[in-house]
């Protein structure tokens, strides 16, 4: 297996999560850094009204939940994510999910990702198959070709 750096993942939900992790870890240096070099009053130049060790750690814990809940969540989402290869078969489109077991693509998709299908006809499927049946002698009633942009239901 090919080992590769987070920063340099090619998940992005993964460059997602340590950025995330990189904020939340700023955060918490800004309020230590604040807490000892006082910064309200370097910067603003009014005196700090109650030093509080208590405070910072308050908000220290506070940013800490909150940065494992968004990081956790985002991992979570990463299994909504398809990856890898997915043996397809030629002719029927059913992927292969062990030795001996087959199943819809529309049904594996839908099952390991947020992915919803809707099934239509594009518009050369349609010429195809028009002609087809017209070659066939099938008499069809007139219908107009389906444009690209209309949803199939």
């Amino acid at each position: 297996m090919k080992h590769t750096f987070l920063w340099k993942s090619p998940n992005p939900l993964e460059r997602i999560a340590l950025w995330q992790l990189l904020g939340f870890a700023m955060l918490l240096a800004v309020v230590w850094v604040d807490q000892v070099l006082d910064l309200q009053e370097a910067i603003f130049g009014s005196a700090r009204k109650v030093e509080s060790w208590q405070n910072a750690a308050m908000m220290s814990v506070a940013i800490i939940i909150i940065g494992f809940i968004t990081i956790a969540h985002t991992f979570v989402q990463q299994k909504h994510v398809l990856h890898g290869f997915l043996r397809v078969c030629t002719y029927c489109k059913r992927v292969k999910l062990d030795n001996q077991k087959w199943e819809q693509m529309e049904k594996y998709i839908s099952e390991h990702s947020r992915a919803e299908f809707s099934h239509g006809i594009c518009p050369d499927c349609f010429q195809k198959t028009v002609a087809d049946l017209e070659a066939q002698g099938v008499a069809l009633p007139p219908v107009s070709q389906p444009s690209e942009s209309e949803p199939h239901a």
